[in-house]
């Protein structure tokens, strides 16, 4: 019964090798930033009407001034729990940055913005739905998870809220994102937040006036060091002084700095426990008379290793091996992704699923045409098979 299953899989993806690639090509085509939440609605839309002409049920949510959620279910009367395929479809590429229809395939290679970062793995998880129709498949429900705005974070909109709300009670997730070009699986991602710190002082000439001035970046010199010091390799917690500026001329005394910083960190306590940490080094004044503004930008969670993640991909491995695909290593890694809010709300997650590329968010990016095939085989034939993790 395996064998007829996984064979009549493989059939389908034969038939329908054409109709996949002329669907991953029209949602590369349809381009649009994340800054472009009326072009990303536009892919948003023309997903949510391909979907319900095959059965689901479909709410796209405003979010606020970013790109509207879409959450699609099939199958919501079925017995089991909910299987969630998560993804995004916004870009990094802003208008101008392509010519017009720019997908092209060149021996065996596709093109084009985010045709990997991340329209593959959702033209991957349509046509999984497809399949898993054409095979009776009728134990757990789907629920499709799409956003408009990974890239930027999600900042300033409810989309992370909403996410992790939708994703509660779920049997497991697989997120759609790159697949690794060394074909591991992602079970853990350390999650992100920016800090922007700005110091303000009092300007004064540095030779006429020099003990009125308030020197912002001597401020800012006393509290970097401080601020290095709260990375702790053991936790996998960094704090990384990546951009400063401040002062005009040799001769004035600076009235302001700032300093932008990337924080990472492997558990949630972490990322709460860095940030007040934080807000007490800006409170402290070494230079009277300065003052300090703080502000995060973008907190997202870590994806946290579970036992139930490595279970989801125990899973995955063994499907892979009647379906005639190479084994999955696990992996954990510093970037983040919507896999964490699936983590967040206590579901085992894999990520990393969609089709292996590489270039993501270069004008260079391009995916490998036969994974999209062998994450869509693979993907289909481990839904059939779960039963509880």
């Amino acid at each position: 019964m395996q064998t007829d299953y996984i064979n009549s899989i493989k059939e389908y993806l034969k038939e329908h090798r054409d109709e996949i690639l002329r669907d991953w090509e029209t949602l590369v085509n349809m381009q649009g930033a994340s800054r472009e939440p009326e072009k990303v609605n536009q892919v948003i839309c023309y997903l949510k009407s391909r979907l319900e002409e095959d059965g689901f049920t479909c709410k796209q949510i405003p979010v606020g001034s970013n790109a509207d959620l879409l959450v699609a279910s099939e199958g919501a009367d079925r017995p089991g729990k909910p299987i969630i395929f998560g993804g995004h479809l916004d870009t990094v590429f802003p208008e101008g940055s392509f010519p017009e229809n720019p997908f092209r395939l060149e021996n065996d290679i596709c093109y084009g913005p985010g045709v990997v970062d991340m329209k593959g793995g959702v033209v991957a998880a349509f046509y999984i739905a497809k399949i898993l129709r054409e095979l009776g498949c009728r134990e757990h429900p789907l629920k499709f998870i799409f956003c408009g705005d990974e890239e930027i974070g999600h900042a300033g909109a409810d989309t992370a809220e909403l996410m992790t709300e939708e994703a509660k009670g779920a049997l497991c997730a697989f997120n759609m994102e790159t697949g690794r070009m060394d074909d591991h699986f992602t079970v853990g991602r350390k999650g992100g937040v920016d800090c922007h710190i700005t110091i303000h002082g009092v300007g004064a000439h540095a030779g006429n006036a020099f003990y009125e001035g308030r020197n912002a970046i001597v401020e800012m010199a006393y509290k970097i060091p401080l601020l290095k010091d709260l990375s702790d390799p053991e936790k996998g917690v960094t704090v990384n002084a990546g951009v400063i500026s401040g002062g005009t001329v040799s001769n004035a005394v600076p009235d302001c700095c700032k300093l932008e910083l990337d924080i990472r960190y492997k558990k949630v306590s972490d990322m709460y426990q860095v940030m007040d940490d934080i807000r007490d080094i800006c409170k402290r004044t070494f230079v009277e008379g300065t003052t300090t503004e703080l502000t995060f930008l973008g907190a997202m969670p870590p994806m946290e290793e579970s036992d139930g993640n490595y279970a989801l991909l125990e899973h995955l491995n063994k499907t892979a091996e009647k379906c005639g695909l190479e084994k999955h290593e696990p992996i954990y890694v510093g970037g983040c992704s919507d896999a964490s809010y699936f983590t967040l709300a206590g579901v085992p997650t894999v990520c990393s699923l969609g089709p292996k590329g590489s270039g993501s968010h270069t004008l260079e990016e391009c995916g490998i045409v036969d994974t999209i095939f062998d994450r869509i085989l693979l993907l289909s034939a481990s839904v059939m098979e779960i039963n509880s993790l």
